[in-house]
């Protein structure tokens, strides 16, 4: 079953507002943009408490504040190759005290996603030594001299040369 949307506490007081003015609840429903039955419960509320009472939620309440949501980010964008562990300590510093999942969770949500920097491989000792040689036996070549080489001296009718 998908998630109902949330209605506005707004849009509860405009249709406590339009019964209370005598509208009939199939017109405010059509007006506000929501059915029947969601206007008569908010009405049947209205009628139980004497105002719009937000509903109480299930679940465990969020641990970090949007402000405190706002100040990871930009620890977050501070440095963009740091870990979520030293992003959890700058947050801590902040005073926000929270673990390594919440600050993984908060990330994502903000639209973040997790990247591993690619290493590139190192140049061996024999690398090293054989490119060394190739230059040094080049090193005293002219421009005919690199012309010579295939790469550098098309055939004629060539792709290169079109």
């Amino acid at each position: 079953m998908a998630p109902t949307r949330e209605m506005s506490l707004e849009t509860k007081e405009r249709i406590v507002k339009l019964l209370e003015e005598g509208n009939p609840s199939r017109m405010v429903a059509k007006d506000v943009g929501w059915s029947q039955s969601a206007v008569s419960k908010i009405w049947t509320k209205y009628k139980q408490h004497g105002m719009v009472v937000k509903a109480k939620r299930t679940g465990r309440p969020r641990k970090t504040s949007k402000r405190q949501d706002k100040q990871l980010k930009a620890i977050c964008l501070e440095n963009r190759k740091s870990t979520t562990k030293q992003m959890k300590h700058k947050w801590e510093e902040v005073g926000v005290n929270v673990c390594d999942r919440t600050v993984r969770n908060r990330l994502k949500e903000m639209g973040f996603q997790y990247r591993k920097a690619k290493r590139k491989p190192a140049l061996t000792p024999k690398h090293k030594r054989t490119r060394l040689q190739w230059a040094k036996e080049r090193q005293s070549w002219t421009v005919d001299d690199w012309m010579k080489l295939p790469c550098c001296n098309p055939k004629p009718g060539s792709i290169q040369n079109r």
